[in-house]
């Protein structure tokens, strides 16, 4: 199968497409390479996929609508997996025009290029953040919240909007992946487990938002790449699915699995919580397993163990000290950036 992977040079694009070509698919990636991701990152990230010869690459902003159809029209893909996006809760509060950018007009455009190229599926990554505040848990797929938490929130939440109103006026197939907290190799540096782990080897202080009660239904990469493979044969029209573990822990519990995986005690110091934060994700995987036959199956501290492993020995570019993306030796947090991935 001829397959689009936008955003693919992110994390869990990365990690989808090495998954696609192990499948014998032929692969596009097509990503802005975003100058918040640095390119070495983004290339690094596609170090294996890039010396496959069913591997290419197109670097555009999907918001470039001419450009996009007229790589569609000669790639000619069979199936569109849209996972660019510009990530982040806390980020979209400071820059919410940058969300309705990159994740509303660009899905659009994804959608509009995939109907005139008669792609057969689109499979658009969505968030466990359009669940917001007044869900009962666990979470599931015809109960998203009414009232986002975030711009970050609401524009992923309009993102599937627009996927329903395509489906209902061309009577074509789209699939929502929502995804809960993927973590693993790659991971953006700014989340929890990344920023955690990488302080932690460095022996420096780790900061907790509030009193570590918050929950997440934290969900390995290799899982999330499954479930996301395996939306390729969901049922036709628009569905949506969650791709969670289907058990949330608290990031104390978090932070007791690290401990135990490094086999020294965190310190841990405490700040106040932060705007567009919500107290718990959990995911209601009833669907998934039902009609993808989808389950996970790496508990969280085996999906810490590997996370572990690979930040031992992570290429250099991954840690390096000074950037504003990421969190080096010194253990210092850097800024949250745009990432290829919800």
């Amino acid at each position: 199968m001829r397959i689009v992977v936008t955003g693919g040079a992110g994390f869990i694009g990365s990690h989808l497409i090495e998954r696609l070509l192990d499948r014998d698919h032929e692969v596009l990636c097509v990503d802005c390479l975003d100058r918040f991701y640095p390119a070495p990152v983004k290339l690094a990230n596609l170090a294996a996929a890039a010396a496959h010869p069913r591997f290419s690459m197109a670097a555009m902003d999907l918001c470039d609508q001419p450009a996009l159809r007229e790589t569609f029209a000669e790639f000619r893909p069979e199936a569109v997996f849209h996972l660019a996006a510009t990530a982040g809760v806390r980020p979209s509060i400071q820059r919410p025009m940058t969300y309705v950018q990159a994740n509303l007009v660009a899905s659009q455009s994804v959608l509009s290029a995939s109907h005139e190229s008669g792609v057969e599926r689109v499979i658009l990554a969505g968030s466990s953040s359009v669940y917001g505040r007044d869900q009962q848990a666990p979470f599931r797929e015809e109960c998203a919240s009414s009232e986002p938490q975030s711009p970050y929130a609401a524009s992923k939440r309009g993102m599937e909007l627009l996927a329903a109103a395509h489906c209902a006026v061309h009577k074509s197939t789209v699939t929502v992946c929502r995804l809960f907290t993927v973590y693993g190799p790659r991971q953006r540096p700014d989340l929890a487990i990344s920023r955690f782990v990488r302080a932690m080897l460095a022996h420096q202080p780790i900061t907790v938002y509030g009193d570590g009660s918050f929950a997440r239904d934290f969900t390995y990469v290799d899982d999330t790449v499954a479930g996301l493979v395996a939306s390729l044969k969901a049922p036709s029209g628009y569905r949506i699915f969650n791709l969670g573990a289907g058990g949330p822990s608290s990031v104390n519990e978090l932070i007791s699995t690290i401990e135990h995986v490094l086999g020294w005690r965190a310190d841990v110091r405490h700040e106040a919580e932060q705007p567009g934060d919500v107290p718990l994700t959990y995911a209601s995987v009833d669907r998934a397993r039902d009609e993808l036959g989808w389950t996970t199956k790496v508990n969280l501290e085996e999906g810490i163990r590997r996370f572990v492993a690979w930040a031992r020995s992570a290429p250099d570019v991954y840690f390096r000290v000074g950037e504003p993306w990421s969190l080096g030796p010194t253990g210092r947090q850097g800024k949250a950036g745009a990432e290829s991935a919800p």
